[in-house]
């Protein structure tokens, strides 16, 4: 009896959690899969079975269809009826558990079989890699011999594709993948990818994506899990370094050109060459950026995902771009200069009036969003997705109120953050997308989003909404045009937005006081000492921020810069001096926090914490400035000039900076800018 045939299972899809998610391809769901050898390829041994008599006697007899067909008689049925427990009728029959008793030996058997005996030690990977290398030979040879004559190669190219997914039996003994490293395997397996069968080359790729795959990193942890652990790992970041010191991330993108997409198994062949640059991202961060940097793969994404057709291997495509874009600034930068910020607005246009056709289209939608967000947080990205006229589109999508407008806010966010953000800023109220704004801020349409989408999270789209105003308040010019359009909007209809405002405010205040009534609960049943309350403050504070203060402070920016604002002075008549007056808004934001039992002195202490909280290399921002203003040939850098960004009443200029921050250096400035914002605001109190 064919051991396979009684216990084989669908393979089913392998899936990742948290940040990674393994898509599954329509083709993978009915493939064999290749790491499922036989026990007999495996170990090198029979699986014969002891029986009864037989078996007193020292000798084995192997199970077989023959041997069950006399036993039950030829043409019997072993299906006849299903074991009762309570009837004591088992013969010839499925026991309770649902097998037969031949099952049952076999599985006693295997229960019996010492399991260090099955696991891979270094002599079994080394004759396996050996009968690699000589069937990858055996073929070179033949094709050199009979260049001309495919049926003579035929067998070892029979046998290569069997020796191959032989191999993937490695993936059980993660361990030992240093081995394949040493004996120069790696070169061997990547030497496959240009082979002139392409479906050879296919196989070399599903064992990559196999070999590379993070789940295999919990084979064999039943047993000293730590030690075991840390070598698997080490051995998959070793076999992962190698294959792209190799040169394996060119070598895959080219065999994507190669590969037609009409035909299914080359369909395959992407979808798992896509996987193997998942899975580098997943054991090492850092390969996000070799990624790009050492292969066309970013270029190759955008021109796939240009394709109209969808289908799961564009999906993929959009879920790897927003992985590669996620952390890493080279990439974000990159995708810019490949004139990708242009390419995601159109990819992302087609959403704008209608909504993605299933689930699978519309995590595909989501995928370019977050791309796009990300991509955001470089300030030149910024300036091009002005450029392309993505406030625009944004804009647009908000209006028309399909699923897009839940994404389209949170772009907004990113792409007016930040004093990068000012020219966005800037064309935002120029094309009236202040009423856009405040339609969705006084909740209009939230009900029928919420019937519509469950994707939709009402305390998301006000936390973005909130960091639009805070971006607004904070960039656009003081006393210009722009800025008094955003502040009347808080006035008219007798301050209904501010009020607005301060409902949302005190809502964030709720859930902020709720979690330090449950920290301090914690605390007190944990009893813990002052030392170790000190100890876990930052941890707390991380919750403190997650729970709603961040928002609730960005709120108290607000506040605190509308509370400056003087529209009503010129329609004063009295002639008391100027310092001395309150301006309305000051007076309406005093009332209101009143009635709700606070004053102004709580914005105060809620602004000094969220100053306090703020840590600035002071040295490193200053040097970075003094960089600045010395190309610029300016003696002074303001917290409204410090933008490069100068603005009248409709025209928008943006000056062009030959110099060039580090990194740290524009994390540094922009950290001191906020700082000096936050404290310029206190002072308005």
């Amino acid at each position: 009896m064919d051991i396979d045939s009684i216990f084989k299972t669908p393979t089913a899809p392998a899936t990742k959690a948290g940040a990674k998610r393994k898509l599954v391809s329509p083709e993978e769901m009915y493939r064999k899969n290749a790491r499922h050898v036989s026990y007999e390829e495996l170990t090198g041994r029979n699986f014969d079975v002891p029986s009864g008599e037989d078996s007193s006697s020292g000798k084995k007899r192997t199970v077989s269809i023959e041997d069950e067909e006399d036993e039950f008689g030829r043409g019997g049925s072993r299906l006849a009826g299903v074991a009762n427990p309570d009837e004591g009728e088992d013969d010839d029959r499925f026991f309770g558990d649902g097998l037969t008793s031949d099952q049952k030996d076999i599985l006693d058997y295997v229960d019996e079989i010492d399991p260090e005996e099955e696991r891979f030690d270094l002599g079994a990977v080394r004759k396996m890699v050996l009968k690699f290398e000589k069937a990858i030979n055996k073929n070179q040879e033949m094709r050199v011999k009979y260049p001309d004559d495919p049926a003579k190669f035929l067998e070892s190219e029979a046998d290569l594709d069997e020796e191959i997914k032989r191999l993937m039996a490695m993936t059980q003994a993660p361990q030992h993948y240093g081995v394949l490293v040493e004996l120069n395997t790696v070169a061997s397996i990547l030497s496959l990818l240009t082979h002139e069968n392409p479906d050879i080359a296919i196989d070399a790729i599903e064992l990559l994506k196999e070999l590379t795959d993070e789940e295999v990193l919990s084979v064999g942890l039943e047993e000293d899990e730590e030690i075991a652990g840390s070598e698997s790992e080490t051995g998959m970041k070793m076999f992962a370094e190698a294959l792209v010191d190799q040169g394996m991330l060119d070598l895959l993108v080219q065999n994507l050109e190669r590969l037609d997409e009409e035909e299914a198994n080359d369909r395959q062949g992407v979808f798992n060459t896509l996987a193997i640059f998942e899975n580098l991202t997943s054991i090492d961060v850092s390969m996000a950026d070799k990624t790009v940097s050492k292969s066309k793969l970013l270029q190759w994404i955008m021109k796939r995902l240009k394709v109209k057709a969808f289908d799961s291997n564009k999906q993929y495509c959009s879920e790897l771009l927003a992985i590669l874009l996620q952390s890493s600034p080279d990439n974000r930068k990159t995708l810019g200069k490949l004139g990708g910020i242009d390419n995601l607005l159109q990819f992302l246009a087609v959403y704008k009036r209608k909504d993605p056709k299933d689930p699978d289209e519309i995590e595909m939608m989501e995928n370019l969003f977050d791309g796009l967000c990300s991509a955001l947080a470089e300030k030149e990205n910024k300036r091009l997705f002005l450029e392309g006229e993505g406030i625009e589109l944004m804009v647009i999508m908000i209006k028309e109120k399909k699923m897009a407008r839940i994404r389209a806010v949170k772009v907004l966010d990113y792409a007016m953050s930040t004093k990068a953000g000012t020219a966005n800023c800037l064309r935002f109220v120029e094309i009236t997308g202040l009423k856009t704004l405040f339609s969705i801020f006084s909740k209009k349409g939230v009900d029928k989003l919420k019937k519509a989408y469950k994707s939709f999270s009402e305390v998301e789209e006000e936390e973005h909404i909130i960091g639009i105003m805070a971006s607004l308040v904070r960039n656009l010019p003081l006393e210009s045009g722009h800025r008094l359009r955003v502040v009347r909007k808080f006035v008219e209809d007798d301050y209904a937005k501010l009020e607005r405002l301060l409902d949302l405010r005190e809502g964030y205040e709720a859930r902020v006081r709720a979690l330090d009534e449950k920290i301090e609960q914690e605390n007190k049943e944990r009893e813990l000492d002052e030392d170790e309350i000190a100890e876990e403050e930052a941890e707390r504070a991380l919750q403190r921020l997650d729970a709603g203060l961040y928002v609730m402070q960005l709120i108290d920016l607000i506040l605190a810069h509308l509370c400056a604002e003087n529209l009503d002075l010129e329609e004063k008549e009295d002639h008391v001096e100027e310092e001395e007056k309150e301006s309305e808004i000051k007076a309406r934001v005093r009332t209101l926090l009143n009635r709700r039992g606070q004053s102004l002195d709580d914005i105060k202490d809620n602004l000094k914490a969220y100053l306090n909280g703020l840590e600035v290399d002071t040295a490193l921002a200053e040097g970075a400035r003094t960089k600045l203003l010395s190309q610029a040939g300016s003696g002074s850098l303001g917290s409204d000039a410090s933008a490069a960004t100068t603005a009248e009443e409709g025209e928008i200029t943006m000056a062009n900076s030959e110099t060039e921050l580090t990194e740290d250096e524009e994390a540094a400035l922009e950290g001191l800018e906020a700082k000096e914002f936050a404290q310029y605001v206190l002072g308005l109190l």
